[in-house]
């Protein structure tokens, strides 16, 4: 995991930029710091690309300024945890000279001053960005998309191993780790990609993420380049305290002298003397690059002479002096400058704060450049108190250095106590103030007569002690850049990138690499390559870019970092459980936030939350960002992993490599590692990797992209960079091969006095209090006993120092167990004292306090004997498998044959041991085996109980159908095993190797075997008479007997068993002379036994018992052929049945035999019941028909049935359509007649006619619906008897024709006055009409609708009181009735039904609208004239409709409306007024006729440039008009023209119009003042003034 430096000022931001020209160091020493002339420098910083959202980072002013602190020293004189390595914004450089004052523009002006000159990249305006982040222009994981692989690296480096997990293996990320870390710890780290289908989703909120981002200027992180700038700055200073702050530098053949690299080869040489002595000089000029010049040696001789050594005999002067030197015996409670170094370098303000009165730290130095002009008041603002005496020498020649002066001012402003920290660094007194000097670096005093060389006057400007004068350029760190959000970062790098690849494009011959390489002929976007317009950048490009940068002394490049972003407070990119409970990879293993409390990683047993260690930091870069070279803290595994963004570069040096690594860079730049022996902790300094080849370092490299995984390992430095945009997030993780790791780091920060992270020896307890399992053990137990002999040794020390001892029984806070010297957390025990909070460890027992060592006291966490128990049971855990491993070796030593039992019980213990035994499965095999072998042999050894003859048994046997070969097997029962499996299994345990008292059982048995074997045959030879046999049998009998007691199958046995059988048989069959009683069964017995023992076939009991076996078994086959059959027939039953007489049969097969007949009996009776009915019994259901029927069809072929079967058919299937059709579910089928009725009724007919023995309740439901449904029929009005049908379509269409919603209201027509719908017309000119007209009404008829009734309909009331027959002649009311009245069947099928319903509901809608009008009407005040219409319409309706509508019978709409209408006929016709015609204007284009190009324009086409100009058409006129005359967009989807406007009445949109008469107006219209008029007045005004013939003017329009 990459870290970065604290917040400091970088060398080219110290020092004062506003000095005189006389103390600059540009026109001295740095003039020509350069071997060879070089382009001007030059400063290019991102910063100057303005971009909306990000926000400059405030300055803290001097007296809110966080303390300023060496990150290789302590945090304060209150112990803490370390911070994560130079990660917190706290750890910063000694003091924070910062101009704070200053404007940002000020500062700028000085960094161009003091860098060279300021490149602007970007002269506009902001750039936009939008809120958040567009994760579509970011290069995300895409595995498909491989990118392309340069021929060969820079430096010729070779990359790490990429390895590429199964899914099966990245189940468990840690076991996968160990797995690959025997092959990639040798590179330091390693790359992994994850398997096709895993996704990692990131869930950062882009919109609100921000964070602040640290300025990294490239040419000042390399080694060799800061120490350079660091030496000649101290040189610089040198020279000027020495009075001499001119000095030339050298120049040899026109060219400068590097004085750096001059003084580095000459140290290379032994020095000075050891050159000249080697008359060395002149290898040394050629080294530097001059060649053939005359008097080489010497000018390189003198110019060392004149500059380098006079610095370097100062230096061991103050190195040797005993009083100066740094290393010289102090007093630690003394405020000195050395202790500064060693304590909390918190400044003036902080330090009292916290109550601790120790002078300020030293800054070390506060230059800005190499060699250039000492820093002024305005970066000391932390120290304005005790530096307001001070004036540079060319502000004030005043005499003011000195300590009187300096406590004469704190006098003034401290109620007049003098100054109590002013005291000489070297003698420590605090006399003779006015002889004190006061550095100008660390504020430090010294004594001139105590300086070596003594000073005898005041030096004038600025004066630097020796601690500082060698100490410079300590401060290094990098500078706060701006807080962003991820938009506004992205739009940075991103035309940063672009114009500097522009500016910087790659050379032709890398292009043609990628090109070779096959870059250039992939279809998909290769992730390692990206264009900048024309310029194709490759990731090889990137890294020499990088690295030219880096190395370049001239162009500076200064650039942002985003790193340490804390996760807690920024939210981590990967889900949570907290922030995303329901996403999966919430409870992924590679989560970063799950990898360090995984089971396996020892870091869950740190009590406490460790950001960026246990808790995930988050890293966002930009094209040449960097993490310097560094290893993790406390030298952990650390896992990164890209979501998103460009490549980003790695190297690593292998843990084995590490101290080659130190020493390489040590030498590179050794001034900086004297001055900072902790620097590699700092995270500030690169050395090139093929510097560290070049020094024997193994160094390697990898780019990780998207969606990738970077593992570094313990102990191995890694450095980077970063090609471009963005966000990786990483964090810390320990396996137990760590943990000598983690003891080597901890000692080593003990001796750099580091803060660390965690204590190591408490994290060792808590793994044994949370894990007691023997694998922890085994890993942990080396340790466990180093801390123990450790702090052991340690209790010695103090006991012999006879210190008091004190036990605690609980935890304190880290900080009160931590040493305040070296800062190790000594948590196992602490030496203390009563005078004072702090603690040290033994090794700094005598630096705690001043009070004697008998009353400082030993303060332990666990006692020795806690301790000693702590370790011991882990111990034990850890030799378990030892022990057992041990006990197994032993046994197997004793004897080749180990005995089974200890085997076995070997075995159990090591099932109990929670550890994987890789001996253990041996030893499972093996007994596994010895098992198997004892059980066979318990199949010998275990007796069954000895076997009883059979008897002779009567009845029925137990086993059904049992052959004579399983009767025979019965009598004659035989061990499984013989005599020769018996000595299989002894030869077989002769090769296993284990002994057990079985073995000796099964040789005892073997041995029986063989003397019973040999009695047998004895017996076997025998010939007896007969007076003799029984004597024979008795001993056979004996013989058998015991032979059943060996358990072992011995053939001569079984032949004297069949001897003793055949006896035995005889008797019983001579006791038995009824044969043809027997059964089948015990004849089939008694056969048995007669094979079994051989009995002779021409025995006369054998004959007669094998004859009646025979026919009994032939009975038997044809009975159970007949029972086997899936349906039998009766005849067949009584056949087997009658032939069981005079033979041999079974009893039970013939009781099922006549069983089966009785039942197909009942099945034929009843079936023949059902089908002939006597008359007498009820009718059966279909149901329980079909369902005997169905039983019965499984079992029998019965002639009855299938008759039955087919009846009982018709009649579900009867009754399933009668079902459906009442359910009104029947749909008619294909081929079916359309009347469904017919269909329904030869249903029913059929039914009655064929399928009387069934009760069939839904045919008889439908019966009875179909005679309601014929007799609902004839209540129709309309049904007609002769056609026994009712003719209802055509009052249907009359209805709804006349009902019609839309038509509820008259038409228009002032000739719609007959009766019918048609008007009545004028005749054409020379026709005569028809027409008849009413003399009440003057209504007019045709002459057809005048015949019909011979009167008017409207007037005469006959045609509506039923006076006048008419051939629908009924009333409305009575229709719903009949409509309610009809059986289902006839609404779910009858359209008659359907055709009533429309009726009913078109009328009673009709009869509601005249109803409601009648209403209205009939009131006196509501009967005008002009409802005439209206009456007349309704009338028609009921005209057509013929018969009469009302709610009741006794009222009649029809006669309602003829009465109403007499009323309003006589009544006076009304006047109508006629219209008068709207004025209108008539403009010009109107009357002009279409213009050459087809407009008719405003322009009236007298303008002849406008022909062919674009032109737009009226929507209204179609008329087309030129874009330019109507200001109208040619575009314009919809356009009305000026004259459509005014006609309209409308406002124009495009311009004002204003219309001109052409001609002279009408007195009374004329407006002499003004030519134009309103066109709204004017039409007004013309219908009132001017006659109709006059209202159409002509006009003119025209343009404002």
């Amino acid at each position: 995991m990459h870290t970065d430096p604290p917040t400091r000022r970088t060398p080219a931001r110290r020092g004062s930029l506003n000095d005189d020209n006389d103390d600059d160091p540009h026109n001295s020493l740095t003039a020509m710091p350069d071997a060879t002339p070089k382009q001007p420098p030059t400063f290019t910083s991102c910063l100057t690309i303005p971009v909306e959202g990000a926000v400059p980072i405030e300055r803290l002013e001097p007296s809110s300024r966080p303390n300023r602190i060496d990150v290789g020293i302590s945090a304060g004189p209150e112990s803490k945890r370390a911070p994560r390595k130079s990660k917190t914004e706290a750890l910063v450089a000694l003091h924070n000279h910062a101009q704070a004052s200053d404007s940002q523009e000020d500062k700028n002006d000085a960094i161009a001053e003091d860098v060279g000159d300021r490149v602007k990249l970007w002269d506009g305006p902001a750039i936009r960005v939008s809120p958040s982040l567009d994760m579509s222009s970011v290069k995300t994981p895409n595995p498909r998309n491989s990118p392309s692989k340069p021929l060969e690296r820079p430096f010729g480096l070779t990359d790490c191993p990429t390895f590429r997990p199964t899914p099966e293996q990245f189940k468990d990320p840690l076991a996968y780790i160990k797995s690959i870390s025997e092959n990639a710890r040798t590179y330091g780290m390693c790359k992994i990609v994850p398997p096709l289908g895993w996704d990692m989703p990131f869930v950062s909120e882009t919109e609100t993420f921000r964070f602040k981002t640290r300025l990294q200027r490239l040419n000042s992180i390399e080694a060799a380049s800061r120490a350079k700038v660091n030496f000649l700055e101290a040189l610089y200073r040198f020279h000027k305290q020495q009075g001499n702050p001119r000095v030339s530098v050298p120049t040899i053949n026109h060219k400068p002298l590097d004085l750096w690299l001059l003084r580095r080869e000459v140290k290379k040489l032994g020095g000075y003397d050891a050159v000249t002595r080697g008359k060395k000089w002149a290898d040394i000029g050629r080294l530097l690059g001059y060649g053939g010049i005359p008097g080489l040696s010497t000018q390189m001789k003198n110019s060392y002479a004149r500059v380098i050594l006079p610095y370097e005999h100062f230096q061991d002067r103050v190195k040797n002096s005993p009083n100066m030197s740094i290393n010289k015996h102090h007093d630690p409670q003394l405020k000195t400058h050395q202790n500064i170094q060693t304590k909390s370098g918190s400044s003036c303000n902080g330090a009292k704060a916290n109550g601790d009165d120790s002078p300020p730290s030293s800054p070390l130095t506060a230059t800005s450049s190499p060699l250039s002009e000492p820093p002024d008041e305005s970066e000391r603002l932390d120290h304005k108190l005790r530096r307001t005496t001070r004036q540079t020498s060319q502000e004030q020649q005043t005499p003011r250095r000195t300590a009187a002066s300096v406590n004469a001012l704190m006098a003034g402003t401290s109620n007049g106590k003098p100054n109590p920290e002013l005291h000489c660094e070297v003698c420590h007194k605090k006399n003779r103030e006015t002889e004190m000097l006061l550095c100008d670096g660390c504020d430090c005093g010294f004594h001139m007569f105590c300086l070596d060389p003594p000073l005898t006057t005041i030096p004038k400007g600025q004066w630097f002690c020796h601690i500082c004068l060698f100490g410079t350029g300590g401060d290094f760190g990098f500078d706060e850049g701006e807080e962003h959000s991820l938009s506004s970062f992205q739009a940075r790098d991103r035309e940063f990138r672009k114009l500097w690849f522009q500016s910087h494009p790659p050379s032709p011959d890398d292009e043609q690499t990628r090109v070779q390489n096959g870059d250039s002929s992939k279809d998909a976007p290769d992730p390692a390559v990206n264009r900048f317009g024309d310029i194709v950048v490759s990731e090889t490009d990137v890294e020499r870019e990088f690295w030219r940068l880096v190395e370049s002394p001239n162009e500076t490049v200064e650039v942002e970092y985003g790193a340490d972003v804390h996760s807690t407070l920024h939210g981590s990119g990967m889900p949570t459980l907290e922030t995303h409970p329901l996403n999966p990879y919430s409870k992924d293993p590679w989560n970063l936030n799950n990898i360090p409390i995984l089971p396996e990683s020892l870091l869950r047993f740190i009590k406490s939350d460790i950001s960026g260690m246990t808790v995930p930091w988050t890293y966002v870069g930009m094209v040449f960002s960097t993490f310097c070279w560094h290893n993790e803290d406390h030298y952990t595994y650390s896992i990164n992993y890209m979501h998103w963004g460009e490549t980003k570069t790695w190297y690593s040096v292998p843990g084995e490599d590490a101290a080659k690594f130190e020493a390489a860079i040590r030498k590179e730049a050794p001034d900086l590692f004297e001055a900072q022996p902790d620097l590699l902790f700092q995270l500030v300094t690169l050395m090139n990797p093929k510097s560290l080849k070049d020094a024997g370092v193994d160094v390697y490299a990898c780019n990780q992209r998207a969606g990738e995984f970077v593992i570094t390992f313990p102990k191995a430095y890694h450095a980077g960079f970063n090609h471009g945009f963005n966000f990786n997030e990483a964090v810390n993780f320990a396996l137990p091969d760590w943990l000598p790791y983690g003891l080597d780091c901890m000692k080593r920060y003990q001796e750099h006095r580091k803060l660390p992270v965690f204590s190591h020896d408490e994290l060792l307890i808590t793994i044994t209090q949370q894990s007691q399992s023997i694998k922890t053990a085994l890993w942990l137990n080396p340790s466990l006993q180093e801390m123990t002999d450790r702090e052991m040794e340690t209790r010695s020390k103090a006991r012999f120092l006879e210190l008091g001892e004190v036990d605690e029984e609980v935890d304190r806070p880290e900080e009160q167990y931590q040493c305040t010297i070296c800062k190790v957390f000594c948590y196992l025990s602490q030496i203390t004292c009563s005078c004072t909070t702090k603690v040290v460890c033994i090794d700094h027992i005598d630096e705690l306090c001043k009070c004697s060592k008998s009353s400082r006291v030993l303060r332990k966490r666990y006692s020795d004997t806690e301790l000693q128990d702590i370790q011991m049971k882990v111990a034990e855990r850890a030799a378990i498998p030892t022990l057992w491993r041990a006990k197994l070796g032993k046994l197997l030593a004793e004897s080749a044959r180990p005995p089974l039992r200890n085997l076995r019980a070997l075995l159990a213990e090591g099932d109990r041991i929670n550890y994987p035994l890789p001996e253990l499965q041996s030893l499972r095999k093996c007994v596994n085996k010895a098992n198997e072998w004892v059980d066979a042999a318990n199949t010998f050894i275990i007796r069954k109980p000895s076997r009883k003859r059979a008897k002779r048994v009567r009845g029925r046997p137990s086993a059904e159908g049992s052959s004579s070969g399983s009767f025979g097997d019965e009598l004659i029962d035989k061990p499984e095993r013989g005599l020769d499996e018996l000595y299989a299994l002894l030869r077989e345990v002769e090769s296993l190797g284990f002994d057990c008292q079985e073995i000796a059982t099964l040789k005892s048995i073997a041995h029986d075997a063989e003397e019973t074997k040999t009695k047998a045959r004895d017996l076997l030879e025998t010939v007896t008479s007969a007076r003799e046999r029984d004597a024979y049998i008795q001993e056979c009998e004996r013989l058998i007997l015991h032979g059943s007691s060996l358990n072992v199958h011995v053939d001569e046995i079984l032949e004297v068993e069949k001897i003793v059988m055949r006896e035995q048989l005889l008797k019983e069959m001579e006791e038995d002379t009824d044969i043809d009683a027997l059964s089948l069964e015990e004849i089939r017995h008694f056969v048995a036994r007669a094979r079994a023992c051989n009995l002779s076939p021409d025995n006369r009991f054998y004959k007669r018992l094998d004859g009646r076996l025979r026919a009994g078994e032939a009975w038997e086959r044809r009975a159970k052929e007949v029972l086997a059959k899936p349906q039998k027939s009766l005849e067949e039953l009584d056949e087997s049945i009658k032939a069981h007489t005079g033979v041999a049969y079974d009893a039970d097969l013939l009781d099922r035999l006549v069983t089966v007949r009785i039942r197909g009996r009942e099945f034929e009776r009843q079936a023949t019941a059902w089908l002939i009915p006597n008359g007498a019994e009820p009718k059966p259901r279909v149901q329980d028909v079909v369902k005997m029927v169905s039983r019965a069809e499984k079992e029998y072929l019965l002639p009855v049935l299938v008759d039955l079967r087919r009846t009982v058919d018709f009649a579900v299937d009867t009754e399933s359509r009668c079902d459906a059709v009442l359910r009104n579910r029947y749909s008619i089928q294909p081929g079916e007649e359309t009347d469904i009725f017919a269909i329904m009724l030869g249903w029913v007919k059929y039914a009655k006619e064929h399928l009387q023995i069934f009760s069939l309740p839904n045919s008889e439901r439908l019966d009875q619906q179909l005679a309601q449904h014929y007799r609902w029929l004839e209540t129709l009005p309309w049904y007609c008897r002769q056609h026994n049908q009712a003719h209802g379509q055509k009052i249907l269409d009359d209805v709804v024709e006349s009902t019609r919603p839309e038509d509820d209201l008259p038409p228009n027509d002032e000739y719609f006055t007959c009766i019918c719908n048609n008007p009545v017309r004028p005749p054409a000119p020379g026709t005569v009409s028809d027409a008849v007209q009413c003399d009440h009404c003057y209504a007019r008829f045709h002459g057809v609708c005048a015949a019909n009734g011979g009167s008017c309909p409207f007037c005469d009331h006959q045609h509506w009181n039923g006076s006048i027959h008419k051939e629908r002649n009924w009333h409305f009311c009575y229709l719903p009735t009949i409509l309610m009245q009809a059986p289902d069947i006839t609404k779910f099928y009858c359209e008659d039904w359907k055709q009533l319903e429309i009726i009913v509901h078109r009328i009673d809608r009709l009869s509601g609208v005249i109803g409601q009008f009648l209403s209205f009407a009939g009131q006196a005040p509501n009967q005008r004239a002009e409802y005439i219409p209206q009456v007349r319409h309704y009338m028609r309706k009921l005209y057509k409709i013929q018969f009469a509508v009302s709610p009741l019978p006794e009222v009649s709409f029809g006669l309602d409306l003829a009465g109403l209408h007499r009323i309003l006929a006589g009544q006076p016709a009304p006047i109508r007024m006629k219209k008068r015609r709207r004025p209108k204007f008539i403009f010009g284009q109107d009357i002009d006729k279409d213009w050459a190009d087809g407009t008719r324009c405003i322009c009236r086409g007298r303008t002849h440039y406008l022909l062919g100009y674009p032109t737009v058409e009226c929507e209204l006129c179609n008329k087309k008009y030129h874009s330019g005359c109507v200001f109208a967009p040619t575009d314009a989807t919809k356009f009305i023209c000026p004259l459509c406007c005014l006609r309209k009445n409308r406002a124009y949109p495009y311009s004002d119009v204003r219309v001109k008469h052409p001609g002279m107006y009408h007195h009374d219209l004329c407006i002499q003042s003004d030519p134009y008029v309103i066109s709204q007045i004017m039409l007004s005004l013309i219908c009132m003034l001017i006659p109709r013939r006059c209202w159409t003017r002509s006009a003119r329009i025209l343009y404002t």
